[in-house]
């Protein structure tokens, strides 16, 4: 390869990265409107607005950024469930340690979905929709 990334690869990338862009905004949108608004707890917030943008994640890049051709229930769409449960794991994780810090809920909240953002297209493009 010589340093060189396949062009194809690089699409998927930018596509992934629109596709997060718009599941982060799901996310965080709902997650803050039930955290602000509606007086939810924040982790339960984070896991309602999660499971929001994860349904948008899995229709969008199935079809769009990966433009796979399984079906659309099944192997792909058991091994995206339980990648996007590690990550929101992950995330609930980190939202504690960092509100344990002394960080207030809503940005421990925004952080901890940037934290897991690289990871998930990792995990994504090599086990998900490989």
């Amino acid at each position: 390869m010589g340093g060189h990334f396949p062009k194809e690869e690089l699409k998927k990338l930018i596509k992934f990265g629109v596709t997060g862009c718009a599941n982060t905004l799901i996310d965080l949108v709902i997650s803050t409107l039930l955290l602000q608004v509606a007086g939810v707890g924040v982790y339960l917030a984070k896991g309602v607005g999660y499971c929001a943008g994860m349904l948008n994640s899995y229709l969008v890049n199935r079809s769009w950024t990966f433009q796979s051709k399984q079906r659309a229930v099944g192997p792909q769409l058991i091994r995206f469930v339980v990648t996007n449960g590690l990550m929101l794991g992950v995330s609930m994780l980190l939202i504690g340690g960092l509100t344990r810090l002394g960080l207030p809920d809503f940005p421990a909240m925004v952080l901890s979905t940037g934290g897991t953002l690289v990871l998930n297209f990792i995990v994504s493009r090599l086990w998900v929709f490989k």
